[in-house]
């Protein structure tokens, strides 16, 4: 008897592994989730290390307590300024989507979830218009919040993901489960704050008399260690003297001829505009100039049997000068309609589809073209950080990809005045070089900037923040 054909499956084999390895990303990170000794560990891998089972442009951690939303923490950010322009509009949308959830539960009172996760897609027109309006400076197309809840069904904090285009079925179901574990997680540190730490202060405690004594000599020599004063910030790898690509006219963006990071020569078209509006001035504008130079021609002929027609003949020559003028006016801006580089380089912007399609103005920025090989190291230090500097130590820059390694460079200029970065941070910008000889990291590059400055004891090193937080609370 002949076999049975075996029924062939519709999936591909880069489906099925591509599942399949989303599956053992999800193990990795509840297996890393349960094992963070502290909370903010796990805030941190919350929001940056989610990035490896589901893409997305920003991740939020949030808590609630007492009906009051606090962010406590942002993917790439090292610091999350609460009264930033970001921060605040992001706590008022979540307590009102957080809102809108606990108002459905309650309307709704046979739903049962034994979940400590939800899962809420959220757009621009689900928000308040306070929320709505600013939706599109904040925030990407689609968005997502996760809800986690206690044992008893308490909202206590979640996660706000958003980007481009939208959540697919099974990302959403991916990210359920990992909601779940990571809720379940986080009560442990709820429902005992000191965990992992009691077991070390019940050591320290319980020694004796002789051996506290010398425990605590040791600390206090280890206290008077001088050491150098230091700060860390978030560090970028930027153009060193980049060429602004702007806007020649008011109009909307057609096509954009170019992608993030590509090499362009001296002439490559970059961006066209939409020329559709032009194109019709400048043919009225030539239309426009053939009638006022038949009209002067023929008062001009008209002129030599009627003498009045004279007084008439200069303001049509004015009139003739004015529709020359309008067309070469829109001749040239037609002209511009393709925008080009006037410089080799590399382009340096978002993405097209952030370009594509979108009504700027005279002036404004849309791209950068900058030399590979002319760049320097941003660091921006916060308000509440900042040192007295000491320009002769260099900085230390730790690339994320390559974080084991660090770099120095050679301060520039620092800045004596904070100004506000983009996410709403008041921080305050030092510019510095890499050594001569080695490799450029690639412009766009992000990291960790240590900066130094005067000796000092480890003492006063590690209180300092402290100090000053404490002299803030006190008005001292």
């Amino acid at each position: 008897m002949a076999d049975k054909p075996t029924k062939k499956t519709s999936e591909k084999p880069s489906d099925v592994d591509g599942r399949f390895q989303l599956l053992l990303t999800l193990i990795a990170l509840l297996k890393t989730a349960r094992h963070k000794p502290k909370k903010t560990e796990l805030e941190f891998m919350m929001v940056n290390q989610t990035f490896n089972m589901v893409q997305y442009r920003h991740c939020a951690y949030w808590e609630r307590d007492k009906g009051e939303v606090q962010v406590k923490s942002v993917s790439g950010l090292v610091h999350v300024d609460p009264d930033g322009p970001y921060i605040q509009w992001l706590k008022k949308m979540i307590k009102g989507q957080v809102a809108d959830y606990k108002k459905q539960l309650e309307d709704d009172e046979e739903v049962t979830d034994t979940s400590f996760c939800a899962l809420y897609p959220v757009s621009k027109d689900q928000c308040s218009d306070s929320v709505a309006e600013d939706w599109q400076e904040w925030a990407s197309e689609h968005g997502l919040l996760m809800i986690m809840k206690d044992r008893h069904g308490d909202v206590i904090a979640g996660l706000w993901l958003d980007r481009e285009v939208a959540f697919t079925s099974l990302e959403v179901a991916m990210l359920e489960d990992l909601g779940d574990g990571y809720a379940h997680t986080l009560q442990r540190f709820v429902d005992d704050p000191n965990y992992k730490k009691s077991g070390l202060l019940k050591s320290v405690f319980t020694l004796s008399g002789s051996n506290m004594r010398k425990a605590l000599l040791v600390l206090l020599l280890v206290m008077l260690l001088p050491v150098r004063t230091s700060v860390t910030g978030p560090a970028e790898v930027v153009a060193q003297s980049p060429l602004v690509v702007s806007v020649p006219y008011d109009g909307i963006i057609e096509t954009v001829e170019v992608m993030p990071g590509d090499a362009v020569e001296q002439g490559d078209v970059l961006v066209r505009m939409d020329s559709t509006m032009l194109r019709n001035k400048a043919e009225v504008a030539v239309s426009d100039l053939l009638t006022a130079e038949i009209a002067l021609r023929k008062t001009e002929r008209e002129a030599f049997s009627d003498r009045t027609k004279l007084a008439e003949l200069a303001l049509l020559k004015a009139q003739l000068e004015q529709k020359s003028a309008e067309k070469d006016f829109a001749s040239e801006l037609l002209s511009r309609a393709e925008i080009t580089a006037d410089r080799s380089g590399v382009a340096i912007f978002s993405a097209p589809n952030a370009l594509r399609g979108r009504p700027v103005q005279t002036g404004e920025q849309i791209m950068m073209l900058a030399d590979p090989r002319e760049s320097e190291l941003l660091i921006r230090i916060p308000v509440s950080s900042i040192i007295e500097i000491n320009k002769d130590v260099p900085a230390k820059f730790y690339l994320n990809v390559t974080p084991l390694g660090s770099r120095e460079a050679t301060y520039t200029s620092i800045g004596y005045q904070a100004t506000p970065d983009p996410d709403g941070l008041m921080t305050y910008k030092l510019r510095a070089t890499f050594k001569d000889g080695e490799e450029l990291p690639r412009i766009g590059w992000t990291g960790t900037a240590k900066v130094y400055g005067d000796h000092t004891i480890l003492a006063f090193n590690i209180l300092r923040r402290p100090i000053v937080t404490l002299r803030r609370k006190l008005g001292l």
